[in-house]
């Protein structure tokens, strides 16, 4: 419940100092923003993000592939042991 409260303030307070600094702060903002995204150097920085990220799910993929097949592996290993269809001993009751 705080933490609703907390957040309620906090979105009245910034609406209230957003409406005194106008539209306009609000545009300088924007175009502000706009001309950072459009620049070459962030460009180039948000693409090797991108590669980086690709690359990481990749291995991360690999290795959760690699874990299942592990412990499917081991999960069949251990239901042999205790399954007695598989003992070899062919006893008729």
């Amino acid at each position: 419940m705080k933490g609703k409260l907390l957040f309620l303030a906090g979105t009245a307070t910034g609406f209230v100092l957003g409406s005194k600094a106008g539209r306009q702060a609000y545009d300088r903002l924007s175009a502000k923003a706009h001309e950072m995204w459009g620049d070459p150097a962030t460009q180039k920085v948000i693409s090797q993000a991108e590669t980086i990220a690709r690359d990481a799910a990749s291995v991360a993929q690999t290795k959760v592939s690699d874990l299942l097949d592990r412990t499917e592996a081991s999960v069949k290993k251990e239901e042999r042991k205790t399954d007695p269809s598989t003992d070899g001993d062919n006893y008729e009751v």
